[in-house]
């Protein structure tokens, strides 16, 4: 039994999904659309601050949820 093998129950391999695979150019991407989509509609940038409470920002609060 090799070291790769190790972590694989009765021989089965599972790799990763093609969203974990690939995880840091989605990241990169989202980022990069998000910061263009602000560029191109200033509105799009006043709308999501105003869904603010204080000084949360509702969206960026869901988001964490969500990546927890």
């Amino acid at each position: 039994m090799s070291l790769a093998d190790a972590g694989c129950p009765s021989g089965s391999k599972t790799g990763l999904s093609f969203l974990d695979r690939y995880l840091t150019l989605w990241i990169f991407g989202a980022m990069a659309f998000g910061v263009g989509l602000g560029y191109a509609s200033p509105a799009v940038v006043r709308g999501v601050t105003g869904l603010s409470v204080g000084t949360t920002s509702i969206p960026i609060a869901i988001g964490l949820i969500l990546m927890m």
